[in-house]
């Protein structure tokens, strides 16, 4: 599709992103990826939506960021939002078209399946396409409908975790199973690790139960809140952080979880913090933390935070935690949507310090062995010239997550 790149100049990537959500997994996972490639070895350059809140994280990070305009398209049955995404759609391939071009880009990486826009253009653009793949789609028609056009765009295909390969199996040799990465430095004891805990009122030695992530259904926030309080009845000191902002699309979650908390009578021992960019230190100062989800997660990132700052982890048993988590030694897997087994397994790793101490010390071993940005940034960046050199899928050296799957 494109001539091999010259070998003393840095392959080209332009990365394609149309969401804007700074909170989400999918947009820090792609920061990381973007800004981290070497620099000797690759030009990576942005294609975002002007509003995306992140385009001057990017620019100070020194990647250039080609603005175009991206309408999400919308799976709910809103007539206007569904006319609006239609409308918007072919004017927005053809920026991002030209954007391939302008950027000379040699391998166009798309992130995330709900990004319509850039596959397409891409292929207008006569460009390989790496199409990143962050989502478990419910077997709709629309989600069958989706990864049919995955399937027939994509040079090569990358699934964040063996539960989301499971879907695109239909891919064949195409499809790489490439878990996230963390920066596990970020997260060795920083400094001022106490001044969360102060901020909450909490003496060292108060229980601190927390969940991360937006606020929505699926997350499972209100399954954590129906738990809290059979976890207050053996710890009244506990306290609970839920940590994260509204999901764009679902405003009234958050309100519903807090009058469920006045009508349990736990308001004063959950804390909605709302957003924030210290998680680090949050995870660290943390007992356990809580991945409640109703449904499967497709890698949950948070997870693996966690277990970098060496904090014990209990998660649905369900999607990409099956995979992180090691039951039993790096935490405890509950069934989805289960109140009363989470509580009792929060409750659990409360009552035994020493086990917890051990098992955050194993998650901290497991996030730098398998799930570290270095290992990420090597795969991806192995991918990205195995594509750029026209190498058919069949010579590749297989799944470059074996070294993940061997440690499970």
């Amino acid at each position: 599709m494109t001539a091999d790149p010259a070998p003393d100049k840095p392959l080209r990537v332009a990365f394609c992103h149309y969401t804007a959500d700074v909170c989400g997994g999918s947009d820090r996972s792609l920061f990381d990826l973007a800004t981290h490639l070497p620099r000797d070895r690759f030009c990576a350059a942005m294609i975002l939506d002007g509003a995306d809140p992140m385009v001057e994280a990017y620019r100070a990070a020194g990647l250039e960021v080609v603005p175009v305009r991206f309408v999400g398209p919308r799976r709910a049955p809103e007539l206007r939002k569904q006319l609006r995404f239609l409308l918007s759609y072919w004017p927005s391939v053809v920026q991002v078209a030209r954007a391939i071009r302008q950027l000379r880009a040699e391998v166009v990486h798309v992130n995330t399946i709900n990004n319509l826009q850039g596959p397409v253009a891409a292929w207008l653009a006569r460009r390989p396409l790496v199409w990143h793949i962050r989502e478990l789609g419910k077997g709709t028609l629309i989600d069958k409908a989706m990864i049919g056009l995955v399937r027939r765009l994509a040079t090569r295909v990358v699934a964040v975790s063996r539960a989301v390969g499971d879907t695109l199996v239909s891919c064949g040799d195409r499809l790489r199973i490439i878990p996230n990465g963390v920066d596990v430095s970020d997260y060795d004891c920083p400094a001022n690790g106490g001044a969360f805990r102060e901020e909450l009122g909490l003496a060292d030695d108060q229980p601190l139960v927390t969940t991360v992530g937006r606020l929505e259904y699926w997350k499972g926030q209100h399954v954590l809140v129906e738990a809290v309080p059979a976890v207050l009845e053996a710890f009244p000191a506990a306290r609970f952080a839920i940590v994260g902002g509204a999901a764009v699309n679902k405003p009234e979650y958050g309100p519903g979880l807090q009058a469920r908390c006045r009508e349990l009578g736990v308001a004063d021992n959950v804390v909605f913090t709302g957003p924030r960019n210290d998680i680090p230190i949050i995870l660290n100062v943390s007992d356990v933390l809580v991945l409640p989800t109703c449904t499967a997660e497709p890698f949950g990132r948070t997870v693996v935070e966690a277990m970098a700052a060496g904090c014990p982890v209990v998660a649905t048993a369900a999607g990409g935690p099956l995979e992180t988590v090691l039951n039993g030694e790096t935490g405890w897997l509950v069934p989805p949507d289960d109140a009363g087994a989470l509580a009792e397994r929060v409750r659990h790793v409360l009552a035994h310090p020493d086990e917890a101490r051990r098992m955050g010390e194993a998650g901290r071993r497991r996030a730098r062995e398998c799930y570290s940005l270095e290992r990420l940034v090597r795969d991806m960046a192995a991918l990205f010239e195995e594509v750029a050199a026209g190498q058919a899928p069949g010579e590749s050296k297989g799944d470059t997550a074996d070294g993940v799957a061997a440690q499970q």
